[in-house]
Formats: C-alpha cells, structure tokens, sequence
C-alpha cells in the first residue's frame, strides 16, 4: 500500500488530522533540507511537500518564490533532489511528497521522472499547473509505481467538475483554500467549509486543505472539517528569518491543535 494512503489510515483509526509541511527543496541548502524533514518528522508532522525549484512557479506567493530564487543559485537542479529523497528513504518513516511544475518535469523526462521518483522513495506528487484533462499521461506513469498523483480543487470548482476530479483522485484531495498564490493569509472565504463539506459528501478520499493557512487560529478554523492541513509559507518565513529553531516548537504547536 502506497505510504500516503497508510498514513491517512492509521491517523484516522488515532482520531487525528495530517499536519503537512512544505519545504523547497535545497533553501537554505540540500542538506538542510534533509535535516529539516528529519526535525519535522520528531515535531509531529505527519508527512511533508517538498518542493522542486522553478523559475516561474506561477502558484506560488513571494515568499516560496523567494526560497525557490535562492535554491536555484544553490545549484540546486532535478538530480539534486532525488539525492535528498534518497537520503530521505534511509532516514525517516514519513511520506514524502514532491511538488513541482510540469515544464521541469517534460524536459526532464516523464518515464526518466517517474522511475527516480520510485527509486527514492516518493509517495506523490502535486503538480499545481497541469489540469485535470491533461494529466492522464503522468498519472497513469506514477500508478505504475503505486506514487499517488494529488488532485486539487477549490472552492470554486462546480459539483460537476468535482465529480470528474473525484473519478480519478488518490492520495488526497488538495483544497486550496483561497482564490489567489501561496502565502499567508487572514481569513479563510465563508463559502470554503461549505464546499468541503459537499466534497466529502461524495468522496472517502482524505482532504487537506492548503494555501494561506498560516497560524494555530486557522488550524482550529478548519480542523473539524478536513483530513489534514499543509502549512508552507508560514514556515518558510521562519526559515528565511533564521528561526529554524523555533520552527520546531511551531509546528508542535499547531500539531496539537489538529488534535
């Protein structure tokens, strides 16, 4: 069984919610990063994102878009990231996600992409620019892996087109919770529970919601209402002010509050 789905099992038999982090992948560098995911598995994080580094990455606010600038003059690239992953496998239990944009990817190969993927130990992979209609091809390449491709839907997103998402979803349903990028926000939209609640009126697959949850106050907002809850942004910023140290004791924080 892919390790996504175990996870989202045994939390539910615990009666608990997923709290996954969101990292770039090489900020503030490649090994960091593997000892960041590390720490965030002793913190309570239940699985983690892991971002690949874009010049353009088009869903993300100024903050994941600063940290993606600074993993590129790293010298991070596609390799690099599957040498983190690959420590990952031999280091921590968690699932580990990687996240990324469909234009790295096609050059880099699908097949060539997907076989890494499986050969470090990736469980999914989001991909925020490739709609619904266009991702046959690379999730029928990761189902052959058992890697979970994660759909996304929005409160915005008709019943109809959710209906088709759903058809095809596995791993768990990404809910953006804003209309807009990544980054923190205030206040989540007063239609957004409602369409969670239509959505797992029609589906067991697990949601988590991301996108602008950005403090405990959110976390307790939304908790009763999804399966999980991906926080980046928020952490992010802890990184970029060099209060990596902290970052730890937030995310207990907020690992509590799903409870």
């Amino acid at each position: 069984m892919n390790r996504i789905d175990e996870k989202f099992i045994d939390l539910k038999q615990k009666g608990e919610k997923a709290l996954i982090p969101f990292f770039t992948a090489g900020f503030p560098s490649a090994g960091k990063t593997v000892q960041m995911v590390k720490m965030a598995e002793k913190s309570g994080a239940d699985m983690v994102e892991l971002g690949i580094p874009f010049s353009d990455p088009i869903a993300d606010g100024p903050i994941i878009q600063y940290t993606s600038l600074k993993a590129l003059e790293n010298g991070v690239n596609t390799d690099t990231i599957f040498e983190m992953c690959g420590a990952l496998r031999k280091t921590v239990s968690i699932p580990y996600l990687l996240m990324g944009y469909y234009n790295p990817i096609y050059r880099y190969g699908l097949k060539r992409f997907v076989n890494r993927c499986a050969a470090s130990g990736v469980s999914g992979l989001v991909l925020p620019d490739i709609p619904y209609e266009e991702s046959g091809e690379i999730r029928g390449l990761l189902r052959e892996h058992d890697i979970r491709l994660i759909s996304f839907m929005t409160p915005f997103t008709s019943l109809q087109r959710a209906e088709k998402i759903l058809k095809d979803a596995e791993g768990f349903i990404y809910f953006v919770t804003i209309a807009g990028v990544t980054g923190p926000k205030g206040s989540f939209a007063d239609e957004l529970v409602e369409k969670i609640r239509e959505t797992k009126k029609i589906t067991d697959i697990p949601v988590a919601a991301g996108f602008g949850v950005s403090g405990v106050k959110q976390v307790r907002e939304i908790r009763d209402f999804v399966d999980g809850v991906i926080v980046g942004s928020f952490f992010a910023k802890k990184v970029i002010d060099g209060k990596t140290d902290r970052l730890w004791e937030i995310m207990r924080k907020f690992k509590r509050a799903l409870k």
